[in-house]
């Protein structure tokens, strides 16, 4: 069944849509929530309130050929950012973390997981330092490997935008990191 058959049926309220729905979506939501707020239990929260964001809306969405998991994404991005904000009082998430597996995980000199470390910690940083949406645009493009136009539909940007900041984004990411680093803006 494809997306658009599988939404017709979740908008007519069909059991065996949503049980399937909770089996595919649920673990994902749990996984997303948990790398954000480390807790179990607040995940689940993040998840089930998810889960009733996209019950009290489904009936409302419109296939637009943007696969059903980009939208829940969304939905659940939002909630993520609600939490946040009201544990907080700042608009955003904080920064991914990343580079985890990709290097400290893969060194094995302790001098190498140093560097690796200050590395992270320079990246974050500069990454931090971006307004929004850019923030967001190289997280969701680069880290979380999201097409232009997922990013696009997940931003309310134009696809065009979207390859602008992130453009930007990088060009702002690269001259903070020179600067952090002692180097010339060129290198």
């Amino acid at each position: 069944m494809d997306d658009e058959e599988f939404i017709l049926k979740l908008q007519q309220a069909d059991e065996e849509a949503w049980r399937w729905f909770v089996e595919r979506f649920v673990p994902r939501m749990l996984a997303y929530a948990l790398r954000h707020v480390k807790s179990r239990a607040t995940a689940e929260d993040i998840a089930e309130d998810t889960i009733s964001r996209v019950i009290s809306s489904i009936k409302g969405f419109t296939y637009q050929g943007i696969p059903l998991d980009v939208w829940v994404y969304k939905i659940e991005r939002n909630a993520l950012s609600d939490y946040y904000r009201q544990q907080t009082g700042y608009p955003m998430l904080p920064f991914q973390e990343f580079m985890d597996v990709h290097s400290t995980g893969l060194l094995k000199d302790p001098y190498e997981l140093a560097e690796a470390a200050d590395t992270k910690a320079v990246v974050h940083e500069a990454i931090d330092h971006l307004e929004e949406p850019k923030r967001s645009v190289v997280r969701m493009r680069l880290l979380e490997r999201r097409s232009v136009r997922e990013v696009s539909f997940l931003l309310s940007l134009s696809e065009s935008n979207v390859k602008v900041l992130l453009f930007r984004a990088l060009t702002e990411v690269k001259t903070m990191i020179a600067g952090k680093m002692g180097e010339p803006d060129g290198v």
